[in-house]
């Protein structure tokens, strides 16, 4: 039933896949990044299903059209192909986690709900303060942001400020990555723009913990926008749909809610 593809196999041309090509934003990475991800196992029905996986260390990500009715089929296909009697991550819509629940094939789970946003249109907000590059001897004050962002969201819980400084580096050279200065020119905020993607996105958007509250993020987040618009480009971001400060912020900048996407950890 599921075979394994191509990367430029004529499902991901398809116009079901197409319209949902946005909201799997990060499977189009992985597709389209062959240095990076050299040898993602691909799979699918050649109809309304891909499955893809970058390497063993990451999610199963995977699409579906809303009428795929092979859900429980494709769950044992995803457990024997990819379990390895070894804990894994589902990248799914949330209609595939709601229907493995109500058929009981798995129990309720904790599940990380992410909201994608998309936005073609602004709302005007009032900025205090600007959008900056982050300069040569802020690399280790932007590294710390990184480690906090990483630790808050739960993507690496362990993480310290060594293993990050490389990555801040190559942020203080990178257009595409951005901080916000408030009134006496201290960074508050950060975030990046894919914008040179197919559906640019934005994403590591933090906060300095002791600056929350005041809208830093809001205004970088929409000077980001901006720029996307200005090249006649819809922008997209993620977000946390369980935290209703940063959902009610993007709505707040004109941001509406595209798909709803979850990560799960099924049982072994």
């Amino acid at each position: 039933m599921f075979k394994e593809i191509g990367r430029d196999n004529q499902i991901f041309f398809s116009n079901s896949f197409l319209e949902d090509s946005a909201s799997f934003a990060v499977m189009e990475s992985i597709l389209s990044n062959v240095e990076k991800y050299p040898a993602p196992k691909i799979f699918s029905n050649f109809k309304n299903c891909v499955i893809v996986n970058s390497d063993p260390e990451h999610a199963v990500i995977v699409w579906t059209t809303d009428d795929f009715n092979e859900k429980e089929e494709l769950y044992d296909f995803i457990k024997n192909e990819f379990c390895s009697n070894k804990i894994f991550k589902i990248m799914a819509k949330k209609n595939f986690y709601d229907a493995l629940v109500g058929s009981k094939k798995i129990p309720p789970l904790d599940i990380q709900t992410l909201g994608v946003y998309s936005c073609n249109k602004l709302n005007d907000i009032f900025y205090i303060g600007h959008p900056d590059q982050a300069k040569e001897n802020e690399v280790e004050a932007v590294a710390q942001m990184v480690v906090d962002f990483h630790i808050e969201t739960g993507e690496n819980t362990k993480a310290k400020l060594s293993d990050y400084m490389a990555y801040a580096q190559d942020f203080v050279t990178d257009p595409n990555f951005k901080v916000w200065r408030d009134e006496c020119e201290k960074i508050v905020a950060m975030a990046n723009n894919r914008i040179n993607e197919r559906h640019p996105r934005i994403g590591c958007v933090f906060t300095k913990k002791e600056e929350r509250g005041k809208s830093y993020a809001k205004m970088l987040v929409h000077y980001l926008t901006s720029c996307t618009l200005a090249q006649g480009k819809t922008s997209m971001l993620y977000t946390n749909f369980d935290y209703e400060p940063s959902n009610r912020c993007y709505q707040a900048i004109g941001y509406k809610v595209k798909n709803t996407i979850v990560n799960f950890c099924p049982p072994l």
